[in-house]
């Protein structure tokens, strides 16, 4: 028996002599979606770890000055998609946490040009979250699934960013980028700083998390996610060719991106999806609305239609992105 399953037990013969399981108290904190349950064993066994390494690796591009000449190698690319290639470092943000890559927008030379590195955080950059579930994913899945997952989200990414280099009226100011020496980095400071980070993640993230442990218990405790699966069937089932649980996530993911992610990573390990479903849910999560602290960010930075439309957009192209991939997959006898 591993860790986590020993930890279920132990937990669930604690509470069980005093709340039933089925009760609405021991669904709350002992069930599926329990605070006592779900919660650590989300956060601290499978999140955790990843979003740490993560951190670690993005400190080392840091420190090191890779990070400038990756910015200088992006440069020419990025002005397809109306970016210098500073905006790598927002991006780079963004696979940590969307909010903050958000607030670093400031060091990009135009509102134009913040506008669009907004728009493809919010939609096209998966969070420090959907990262860990993904890498974990790359050990599930064929590797033509992955490598599909992955030119999807690219072209998406391109897309979007020439169809708003293209709508938006102005043109980019070139700015010149700095190229620093490489250096030896300082681990002793990188661990340092790995540690403050992975801390501020568990921090903001375990809050949002009870909350939403929460909410989603009691919407499993009075069958919420039975009527929300068949009111979603027709895109779940019949246009996405996804499982009809599949529809939970969703739900999940608009209360917490974390929870979507987690939520989906324990109905895959559960044998709950195959390999196809597993991309096309993959996807439709990765370009899922973005979370709602990012949404209070464009409206703080005074973007509420912006942050609106984003927010619908985000909707029509998770689905219909899904939507074609599935087709794809079932149709193309090659995929």
């Amino acid at each position: 028996m591993g860790f986590g399953q020993h930890y279920l037990s132990m937990i669930r013969g604690l509470i069980s002599p005093f709340f039933s399981q089925e009760s609405f108290w021991g669904n709350l904190l002992i069930g599926q979606y329990g605070i006592l349950t779900m919660t650590p064993a989300y956060l601290f066994g499978l999140l955790l770890p990843l979003v740490a390494c993560f951190y670690l690796f993005r400190y080392i591009l840091e420190d090191s000055y890779l990070l400038p000449r990756i910015a200088v190698l992006l440069d020419k690319p990025f002005h397809h998609i109306g970016l210098g290639g500073n905006a790598i470092i927002p991006f780079i943000l963004g696979f940590g946490c969307v909010t903050v890559a958000l607030v670093s927008t400031t060091i990009l030379g135009s509102k134009r040009e913040r506008l669009i590195a907004s728009a493809l955080l919010c939609i096209a950059i998966p969070c420090s979250a959907q990262i860990a579930i993904i890498i974990s994913f790359a050990f599930i899945l064929d590797i033509r699934y992955f490598l599909i997952y992955l030119l999807v989200m690219s072209s998406i990414f391109y897309f979007i960013g020439f169809l708003l280099n293209r709508l938006l009226p102005g043109t980019l100011q070139p700015i010149a980028l700095n190229t620093p020496s490489l250096r030896i980095p300082d681990f002793k400071k990188i661990v340092k700083n790995t540690a403050r980070e992975t801390i501020t993640f568990l921090r903001d993230t375990v809050p949002a998390f009870l909350v939403g442990s929460i909410a989603v218990s009691i919407l499993d405790f009075y069958n919420g996610f039975m009527k929300l699966r068949e009111l979603c069937a027709p895109i779940t089932v019949e246009f996405l060719k996804v499982p009809e649980n599949a529809a939970n996530l969703f739900i999940m993911s608009i209360i917490k991106r974390d929870l979507g992610a987690a939520g989906f990573y324990s109905m895959v390990i559960d044998g709950g999806f195959t390999q196809k479903e597993i991309l096309v849910t993959m996807i439709v999560l990765s370009l899922f609305v973005p979370c709602f602290a990012s949404q209070m960010i464009l409206f703080k930075q005074g973007k509420a239609l912006f942050a609106a439309l984003i927010w619908i957009g985000s909707f029509i192209i998770a689905f219909l992105s899904g939507g074609i991939v599935s087709w794809f997959l079932n149709n193309i006898p090659i995929i």
